[in-house]
């Protein structure tokens, strides 16, 4: 399914709404895996999730196949420091904005690096990642 520019909007206004406490990051080995790679904390994805534009919009929403909600697709480049230089990453970032068991917001259920080509509909002009 594809979301219009206004959908993607109203979707990063709610994930901005959201109180970082409530945020809860998949323990998912290959999203833990790479944060430790970039030496990347929960303060750090925040940050990302934060700076989600339209146009890192990839694909979505789609029914949340572990659970309620939906599920939305993003790609962002992310800066890591290697040796005091600046190293540009590219991130798959799958999200949902659901209601847990224990009442809090799920939303981060990927944060690696893309396992496929990616395309951002809305890139002026249209952006494809390959992998």
């Amino acid at each position: 399914m594809s979301a219009t520019r206004l959908q993607v909007q109203g979707f990063l206004n709610q994930l901005s709404a959201i109180n970082p406490k409530e945020i809860i990051l998949s323990r998912q080995r290959k999203t833990l895996d790479f944060l430790d790679e970039l030496d990347f904390d929960m303060r750090d994805v925040i940050m990302a999730l934060r700076q989600l534009r339209v146009e890192d919009y990839s694909y979505g929403p789609n029914q949340n196949d572990w659970g309620a909600g939906w599920v939305w697709h993003f790609g962002k480049a992310v800066i890591q420091w290697v040796d005091e230089e600046q190293v540009v990453r590219r991130v798959y970032i799958k999200l949902c904005l659901a209601v847990s068991k224990d009442g809090r917001k799920t939303t981060c259920m990927s944060f690696h690096p893309p396992e496929r080509t990616m395309t951002f509909p809305f890139s002026k002009p249209p952006v494809q990642w390959s992998v």
